[in-house]
């Protein structure tokens, strides 16, 4: 468990102090600058991993502190160019009553409010781990998607890739044939291998939560701090902000679900999206803030595409609701702040952009199809409104939330925060359509979640960051006007005493509010720590596993050779693992070689067909590993083409051997075959 917290302090640090640096240092007062330090930071690792690639540089810690360098000397060459006189009239600074600065003590109302969140968060993801799983924090997830992240922090670490341009690389060792991937997620974790001495999965099973530990309380904060200045001061803002930063983590379909399906980096960007969207918003009142926004904007993209739509939503729902009715300097000036923003933005996108639409073809994201049979309109749109999608359905109702939830939009409704329901109705009905078909809505609903794969979990990610920031909102004034109440009471009070005792009613408060939120936490630990750590039992890749992974690693010159793996099975875990190297390091590949095809499909054959032999030999093989089942169901049995069952290469092997091959591994399912000598030393012909 110290190496978890230790992993988790060690993120936050990284994750939001190089960005704060560098908003400060583009102008941005110190508590903005901080909740946009997540997005900047990754605008800066998505920038320098991309240039370092093209140049040859190795992305590694030294070389992220030489990113910062030169990003903290452009951040003050721009905060120079807005001092000059001939370019003040294009960003003026707002006048002092526009958006006064936080106070001292609603600062910490803000800190406090995520720090508990962060750390409800980070405990109930990281302790089950520890405590309950096979390995502890080397235990290994089950889902498709957590081999990659896992493979991706080792490579990056190892060859100092860290361009999402290059991650074919990784994903077919053959062909190193062109993928893109948003690997910015990746890249940070990997600067953190020498910083916190953890090995690969140690680190991919403490980073994972330790970012959204950050990143969700953060979202929220900034969504409900930009609801609440509808109507309230800064001071009452930041109270109402920590109280919804505090409450995010009581959402399971926050941190608790992606953790558990593994798809950490959508939630990643989703979660900093509101960051970046309210401060674009900001931009139109104070033009200084264009190019933090727009770098923050970046920052989201790159982290995943998912958080650039959201932000574009967040954005376009102002301008419709309330940018366009209550303009700051004018409609057109307005919206010519927003389009200069964009185009920044575009700029610092670029690479996502090439990225994407070179893999567009294999990308088809709104056919993605996840509908429920028997789930009619209303109960799909019951279970959208209120975090009861697939995996959650067993958990809901929540009614503490849904009750707080749905105080908190008659509050917002109160504050005019026009823009903030829209934006929740309109993920409630995207969220729903990916349940059931909502009529005449249902393309133009799963266009949008298409970029979200129209996925229920992940869709109802973003409908609870809205229902999170609303909740916390709703408590938020609860405890306001119980402290407003005490203070009345004790300002009746004839003594000087009380008078100065009720200075210290909304801070008390607020200390009370945390010990709710604190406690909620603790009572609702088991049912979230279930729902982190679900796919974590062993039934693909489990002990058996683990110990094949380790004798073969310690077999001399092992990792001078290439492992022949069964890419279904998921045995590419050996590489994050071990660092030994599999032919298929991820349960898919692109761009398969014929000789990969050949051997793959000729394992049962090797010592037999000449043909395969030379493969063999060409590609340094030396070992075979085998470990059922596949993954899907129609990776298992006999393979059948012409009834469209494509079967398990492996099955022969397992049945029948192979005569080249000889087992000199066996545990449980697992079975290791070593490549005969005569196979290896035969003459090529």
């Amino acid at each position: 468990m110290m190496l978890g917290a230790w992993v988790t302090v060690v993120t936050a640090l990284v994750l939001v102090i190089p960005g704060a640096l560098v908003g400060r240092r583009m102008a941005l007062p110190w508590p903005v600058a901080i909740a946009a330090g997540p997005p900047i930071t990754f605008a800066i690792v998505s920038v320098f991993t991309v240039l370092y690639s093209a140049i040859g540089f190795e992305w590694n810690a030294v070389t992220a502190l030489l990113a910062l360098v030169i990003t903290l000397l452009g951040a003050w060459a721009y905060a120079a160019l807005l001092r000059i006189r001939r370019l003040r009239h294009l960003a003026p600074e707002p006048g002092p009553d526009d958006d006064p600065p936080l106070s001292g003590r609603a600062a910490l109302q803000l800190v406090g409010g995520v720090g508990v969140g962060a750390v409800i968060i980070a405990i109930t993801c990281i302790r089950p781990l520890v405590n309950t799983a096979f390995a502890g924090l080397n235990n290994i997830s089950q889902v498709w998607d957590s081999l990659w992240h896992a493979s991706s922090l080792r490579w990056i670490h190892e060859t100092g890739i860290g361009s999402a341009l290059r991650m074919g690389e990784l994903m077919n060792y053959d062909t190193h044939g062109f993928n893109y991937y948003p690997n910015t997620w990746h890249a940070l974790g990997a600067v953190l291998f020498p910083l916190t001495g953890a090995n690969p999965v140690e680190l991919y099973n403490s980073y994972s939560p330790a970012v959204l530990a950050i990143t969700v309380p953060f979202g929220v904060a900034s969504l409900a701090y930009w609801f609440a200045r509808h109507r309230f001061d800064t001071s009452r803002s930041a109270f109402l902000a920590g109280s919804a930063a505090a409450v995010s983590a009581l959402f399971p379909s926050l941190p608790y679900v992606e953790i558990q399906l593994t798809s950490v980096p959508n939630a990643v960007g989703v979660s900093i999206a509101p960051i970046a969207a309210v401060l674009v918003i900001s931009a139109v009142r104070d033009r200084r803030r264009v190019l933090p926004a727009a770098v923050a904007l970046a920052g989201v993209t790159a982290t995943h595409p998912s958080g650039l739509i959201l932000a574009g939503v967040i954005v376009g729902l102002w301008w419709v609701c309330e940018g366009l009715w209550r303009p700051a300097y004018g409609r057109l000036r307005d919206l010519g702040t927003l389009v200069i923003t964009g185009a920044i933005t575009v700029v610092g996108i670029a690479p996502v952009v090439l990225g994407t639409i070179r893999v567009a073809d294999t990308n088809e994201l709104p056919f993605f199809d996840f509908r429920e049979e028997g789930v009619g309109m209303v109960k799909g749109l019951a279970q959208a409104a209120f975090n009861g999608t697939i995996p959650l359905e067993k958990h809901y109702p929540l009614w503490g939330l849904i009750l707080l939830t749905l105080i908190g939009l008659g509050v917002l409704a109160w504050m005019r925060a026009w823009a903030g329901l829209a934006g929740w109705l309109v993920f409630v009905l995207v969220t729903a359509n990916s349940v059931v078909a909502l009529g005449v809505l249902s393309y133009p609903l799963g266009a949008i979640g298409g970029y979200f794969y129209n996925s229920p979990h992940r869709l109802t990610f973003v409908v609870a960051l809205f229902s999170a920031a609303a909740a916390g909102i709703a408590l938020g004034a609860i405890a306001l006007g119980a402290a407003k109440v005490l203070s009345r009471i004790i300002s009746r009070e004839p003594s000087p005493v009380p008078a100065r005792s009720a200075r210290w009613v909304v801070p008390t408060a607020f200390a009370v509010l945390l010990v709710v939120v604190a406690g909620a936490g603790v009572w609702r630990y088991p049912a979230d720590a279930q729902i982190a750590s679900k796919e974590r039992g062993g039934k693909y890749i489990g002990p058996d596993d683990l110990a094949a992974y380790h004798w073969l690693d310690g077999q001399p010159g092992a990792h001078d050779t290439l492992v022949l793996n069964n890419l279904d099975q998921g045995t590419g875990w050996i590489y994050p693992v071990t660092g030994l190297t599999p032919m298929f390091p991820f349960y898919r590949a692109n761009e398969f070689s014929q000789r990969q095809r050949d051997l793959y499909w000729g394992v049962s054959q090797i010592g037999a067909d000449p043909h395969i032999d030379q493969i063999v030999r060409d590609m340094n093989v030396h070992y075979v590993i085998d470990s059922p089942p596949s993954y899907w169901p129609f990776q298992n049995g006999v393979p059948d083409p012409e009834n469209g069952v494509q079967g398990d290469p492996f099955l022969a092997l397992r049945q029948h051997g192979a005569p080249g091959l000889t087992p000199v591994f066996r545990q449980g399912n697992v079975t290791i075959y070593r490549v005969n000598d005569s196979v290896l030393t035969q003459a090529s012909g």
